[in-house]
């Protein structure tokens, strides 16, 4: 998600704002529990890694993003990647085979970055992994990406979607995006890279194009990175109050909601679709989580983050690590970062004071981008 709760003092509005969206004991707010009885939900576990079909990578990843990294000792590495291994520096020949199968496979390669939700609300600032310089609204999808030219890459773009629309809507048009790209001349890999809210829609759109025959052969991966696979339960505390305010306001340059963008990320709705849509078997599922500590989280995502905490206290500020890891995925990183620091360069905002709201720390995300797309590429089959 871009913030999945932004706020600005709408007159009589903020108080209730602040009370329900940021998650802060304000004069004695109460707050309902953040998920409801449903005698009918679907059960879920939750279980080990090792023990739930997902297998753990992160060792290997993190030699291949010590040396995106520059890193050069496992203090720096564990500053940014969370259970660093003793030895990760070491594999310098696994990432030597895994640059070198990138290297033939990169130049008929794209990829399509699906954004979360509001994430057309800060501009540059909302381009997961983009470089945060202002441009049109026209450009920012690609020249954001030139940072990354010299991975040689046949294209990378951001896939543009309406930031206040339900994942049934966007995964149609991440569908039709995949459709296109895979028409396109010269291109024999498509890497989707989905962020938050990107995640959901991604699935729905894999399902889509799996449901109708039309899923490319050369689509070969989806990853996800801060990724609301089951939903967060702050969506669920906050829907109704969401769904009453979200037809009076438009803040910041969001567009104008069409309905059930917060619904789509709900704990309900997201087990109860995955319990019926299956990811379709013949690609390749990579995840990357976050969590960090309190005073490493941007302090809009505190509140949000301890409340979050009374059902698990590994959370970015926005979605719990057991909630976002895809099924039958490798677990690429547990990232040290907040859910915002992790993708987006709010750290490079032109307004000192959207700065402030960061968690005052860069997260290396070029070097995790860089990795990621050399690890997806390599790995696919």
């Amino acid at each position: 998600t871009q913030p999945m709760f932004t706020f600005e003092p709408f007159h009589r509005l903020w108080p209730v704002l602040l009370c329900g969206l940021i998650g802060m004991s304000i004069n004695g707010c109460a707050f309902e529990p953040l998920l409801r009885y449903q005698p009918d939900a679907p059960v879920t576990v939750n279980l080990p890694i090792a023990n739930a079909g997902v297998r753990d990578e992160r060792d290997r990843f993190a030699a291949l993003f010590a040396r995106e990294l520059g890193a050069r000792d496992r203090a720096e590495l564990k500053a940014w990647l969370h259970g660093v291994p003793a030895n990760a520096n070491s594999r310098d020949g696994f990432v030597d085979s895994v640059e070198r199968r990138f290297a033939e496979r990169r130049a008929g390669t794209s990829v399509l970055i699906v954004p979360g939700l509001f994430g057309d609300c800060l501009g540059d600032q909302s381009v997961p992994f983009g470089d945060g310089v202002q441009r049109t609204v026209e450009a920012e999808a690609v020249k954001a990406y030139d940072q990354y030219r010299e991975l040689g890459l046949k294209s990378i773009r951001m896939i543009r979607l309406p930031g206040r629309a339900s994942s049934a809507r966007n995964g149609r048009l991440v569908a039709e995006a995949v459709r296109t790209e895979s028409a396109r001349p010269g291109v024999e890999r498509i890497v989707l890279l989905a962020y938050s809210k990107g995640v959901a829609d991604s699935l729905q759109a894999l399902d889509e194009l799996a449901t109708d025959g039309s899923l490319p052969t050369q689509l070969v991966a989806l990853v996800s990175v801060a990724g609301v696979v089951m939903g967060t339960p702050i969506a669920d505390s906050l829907e109704s109050l969401y769904a009453l305010l979200s037809p009076m306001v438009s803040p910041l340059n969001c567009t104008e909601s069409q309905g059930d963008e917060l619904a789509s990320v709900t704990r309900r709705e997201r087990s109860a679709w995955l319990l019926k849509h299956a990811p379709p078997a013949r690609l390749s599922y990579y995840s990357v989580v976050a969590h960090a500590d309190i005073e490493q989280i941007a302090p809009p995502l505190r509140g949000v983050s301890r409340m979050l905490a009374a059902s698990d206290p590994l959370n970015d500020g926005q979605v719990i690590v057991s909630d976002a890891i895809l099924p039958g995925s490798e677990l690429l990183a547990t990232a040290r970062s907040d859910h915002w620091d992790v993708a987006l360069p709010r750290d490079r905002h032109p307004n000192i004071l959207m700065r402030s709201f960061g968690s005052g720390r860069a997260y290396p995300r070029e070097a995790l981008f860089r990795a990621l797309i050399t690890w997806a590429v390599a790995q696919s089959p």
